[in-house]
């Protein structure tokens, strides 16, 4: 029986973190939902920014449904008949809806969360020119992509909260404590 664990959280909180370390401890699959956009955005040869990555993702949402992105990352997991999936990252409380329609009881939501300022000392370090050049940016993005894609609302949909605003082994040890209170999906 396929296990979907849905992360959600704002840039930067570690939700690539998160889901790298249950990849490599927990067996899952990695399904997100960045890359998706991403790769279609080469496609079409654009430019990746993270202003033409959010326009790019809200043209295709008015074009074929606020579902759209969601619906090609469950595609990729009953395609590729994953029976464990991380699907990353649940942005729209419509994406979480998606999701609990087609696994149902066996989909949960985990929330990946770190202090704002160390938020944004993390996108500086990745060097991607989609990111935040100073923290007025990174403070508009984030206001942005809250009222883009109410956060607020799929955050308050979460199963469990995993801090990730001290270091490496904090987070995987964060991340194991939640494991264990979910113990179907460990």
């Amino acid at each position: 029986m396929v296990k979907i664990i849905g992360l959600t959280g704002s840039i930067g909180a570690g939700k690539d973190v998160v889901s790298k370390y249950l990849v490599s401890n927990y067996g899952y699959k990695q399904v997100t939902v960045g890359d998706v956009v991403r790769e279609a955005m080469k496609e079409k040869g654009m430019e990746i920014t993270r202003e033409n990555s959010d326009s790019f993702s809200q043209e295709m949402r008015d074009k074929y449904g606020a579902t759209y992105w969601i619906g090609q990352c469950i595609k990729k997991v009953i395609d590729e008949k994953y029976e464990k999936a991380i699907i990353e990252a649940i942005r729209l409380p419509s994406d979480d809806e998606a999701v609990k329609k087609v696994f149902g009881k066996n989909y949960i939501l985990f929330k990946v969360d770190a202090q704002p300022m160390i938020r944004f000392q993390r996108l500086q370090s990745r060097g991607r020119a989609d990111l935040p050049k100073d923290v007025a940016q990174f403070e508009s993005q984030e206001k942005t992509q809250n009222e883009m894609f109410k956060l607020d609302v799929t955050f308050k949909s979460a199963n469990a909260v995993i801090d990730n605003s001290s270091t490496l082994e904090n987070v995987y040890k964060n991340t194991d404590e939640v494991m264990k209170k979910f113990k179907d999906w460990a």
